[in-house]
């Protein structure tokens, strides 16, 4: 009988000879063979447009480093279309829409990234600068942070995590973060630059200067740091120090005549003004009027030193320079209460009381508590003789600030004065002419 079924299946066609068993069902073999087949050319089809895919991902990210937006963007919609659940692809498709200012959209981008490939550091730091564009801090704090954990050794992660803890008010816990780390980073000048900075927010000085000091010995040619390590020494109160730093920078450098601004650095403008302010704080008057008569010369639309060169020429006495530069602002119309009080000071020793009383009563408009613009009010006004008005001023100078002592020096003196005229006329001390009993 076996052999008798034997015979009978040799006996069949070929093609109803192979079966076999799919889900508890009899299939020929020949569809199960085209099943394959098309299983496979779809894989083949799959791979490829994954090939396809990522070249033209590629290209999208080369438009968009060379600022061509719109070829990117073309070409990530490509990129897309033959790879819809690609993280990289969400990715670029929030950097495009972080370049165009659609923050929205690109929030809606990166959240589509991060769901599909949420290990990946540059994802979530991506996440992050996008939600502190919109001003969500924690949300970026929190991607950042998940950003530094995922990649412990890029200091841009860390630095990004402590600048938003900064902005959140929290700059003893960007400290707290930063501090332990500089040993790992041993050779990064922006960590311990950025801790001067947030030391100096807090208000720790040998701390700011330690760490300045560090970035200096990092990077020794590099003279933004030894500007930035001068600035922190005159914030510290160091100005020996930090005038020091900044005479060879300044006296051997020169502007470049293309205006280029790499080896123009030590020469900006507001590197001649701190050492100018260096300078005033040493009571080296005449020394800040050499630097910042430079910085007026390259720096001809901005009034600061202009304003700090009359302080200088006051202090050292050079009148006239002071009134010409004062003249300078008050052309320009920028004149501030501080200015109309160097202005009427200026004037009362330049034998101009008129000239000062209006100059003081500008200032006192400007700032009415200005205890200052008062008593040179009051002085004024004594110079040219009224006395009157000279009390009134000193009595307002002395209610807003009490310790104000040279105001009550001539207070009193102007008492004593009519004192002593009382006396000599034989007039009471009320007004009243005195007789003999």
């Amino acid at each position: 009988m076996r052999r008798t079924m034997t015979h009978r299946l040799r006996s069949l066609p070929a093609a109803f000879c192979l079966l076999s068993v799919v889900g508890g069902r009899w299939i020929n073999s020949s569809r199960l063979s085209t099943h394959l087949e098309n299983d496979q050319r779809a894989a083949a089809k799959e791979r490829w447009e994954a090939v396809r895919g990522g070249v033209k991902l590629q290209l999208a990210g080369e438009h968009l480093r060379a600022g061509r937006i719109d070829d990117a963007e073309k070409a990530l919609n490509e990129a897309m279309a033959m790879m819809p659940s690609d993280a990289e692809a969400f990715l670029l498709a929030a950097r495009i829409r972080l370049e165009q200012g659609q923050l929205g959209e690109a929030r809606q981008a990166i959240a589509l990234a991060v769901a599909l490939k949420p290990e990946d550091p540059e994802v979530h730091y991506l996440a992050g600068e996008i939600a502190r564009r919109q001003e969500d801090l924690p949300s970026a704090f929190e991607h950042y942070a998940n950003a530094a954990q995922l990649a412990p050794q890029t200091a841009a992660y860390l630095l990004a995590e402590a600048d938003v803890l900064v902005a959140m008010n929290r700059p003893f816990d960007a400290l707290e973060l930063i501090q332990p780390r500089l040993i790992d980073f041993d050779p990064n000048v922006s960590l311990r630059s950025r801790a001067a900075r947030v030391c100096r927010i807090v208000g720790l000085r040998e701390p700011a200067v330690a760490y300045c000091r560090d970035a200096v010995r990092i990077s020794t040619q590099d003279p933004k740091l030894q500007v930035e390590l001068a600035a922190v020494l005159h914030w510290a109160g160091r100005d020996e120090e930090a005038i020091r730093i900044l005479e060879p920078l300044i006296d051997g450098a020169e502007a470049p005549a293309d205006g280029t601004e790499s080896d123009a650095v030590a020469i900006q403008p507001s590197t001649l003004l701190l050492l100018a302010d260096a300078y005033l704080d040493q009571a080296r008057p005449v020394h800040a009027m050499r630097i910042l008569r430079r910085a007026m010369k390259e720096s001809q639309d901005d009034l600061t030193p202009w304003r700090l060169f009359a302080r200088a020429a006051t202090a050292a006495g050079d009148l006239e320079a002071a009134a010409e530069s004062l003249e300078h602002i008050a052309a320009k119309g920028a004149m501030t209460a501080e200015t109309w009080l160097l202005s009427s000071y200026v004037a009362l020793r330049r034998g101009k009381p008129n000239d000062s009383r209006e100059a003081s009563a500008r200032a006192i408009q400007a700032k009415p508590d200005l205890a200052a613009a008062h008593f040179l009010n009051g002085e004024a006004a004594e110079v040219e003789g009224d006395v009157s008005a000279a009390r009134a001023a000193y009595e307002r100078a002395l209610r807003i600030d009490p310790d104000f002592e040279i105001a009550a020096t001539r207070l009193d003196m102007l008492s004593l004065r009519a004192e002593a005229a009382s006396d000599s006329t034989g007039t009471c001390h009320d007004g009243v002419t005195g007789t003999e009993p």
